[in-house]
């Protein structure tokens, strides 16, 4: 059985010698080269998985929006839900809450949302004669659609993030 041996053959000029192996600059370079190639590698891997954590948390945030504007909408009180402080999980409100409603709950997952509920007349842009919009004009009632705005918020790795969904409803 033979064992072959990587080896690199130096000849030099003139005193007809030969030399068999690497340098020790020649090994020192190499692995300066493989180590910046890993880090670097490395680095960019750890910012990748960072960003999906964060992509993550947002559609959780963007989920728990929608259902929190969905929830209201067809709430027979037009009330903001009652959130729970653990799972987010939503109920019918007991009573007419006072705007802004600001709750921080945590999801199964284990995401912290701070969710603030409000709602105030539209101011705008919005055409000056709202009789087009017939959704939108009760008798008796202002002719002024109100705007729902739900703003959620969380921190990943000491930066803060959050989310701002509207809905413009009719009078009330």
């Amino acid at each position: 059985m033979k064992i072959f041996r990587i080896t690199k053959v130096f000849f030099k000029r003139g005193c007809g010698c030969v030399s068999r192996g690497f340098t020790l600059i020649e090994i020192l370079v190499t692995l300066v080269i493989v180590s910046v190639a890993v880090l670097s590698l490395g680095g960019f891997t750890l910012s990748m998985v960072g960003s999906g954590q964060v992509s993550r948390e947002r559609l959780t945030a963007v989920h728990l929006a929608e259902q929190v504007l969905e929830y209201w909408q067809h709430d027979t009180g037009d009330n903001v839900p009652t959130i729970a402080t653990a799972g987010c999980s939503l109920s019918a409100a007991t009573a007419a809450p006072t705007y802004p409603v600001t709750v921080t709950c945590t999801t199964s997952s284990g995401g912290t949302f701070t969710i603030t509920s409000t709602e105030a007349q539209a101011t705008g842009p919005l055409p000056t004669n709202l009789s087009t919009f017939k959704t939108f004009t009760k008798q008796g009632y202002a002719n002024t659609p109100y705007t729902k705005a739900v703003s959620i918020s969380w921190t990943h790795q000491g930066k803060t993030h959050s989310v701002y969904l509207t809905h413009l409803s009719e009078v009330k």
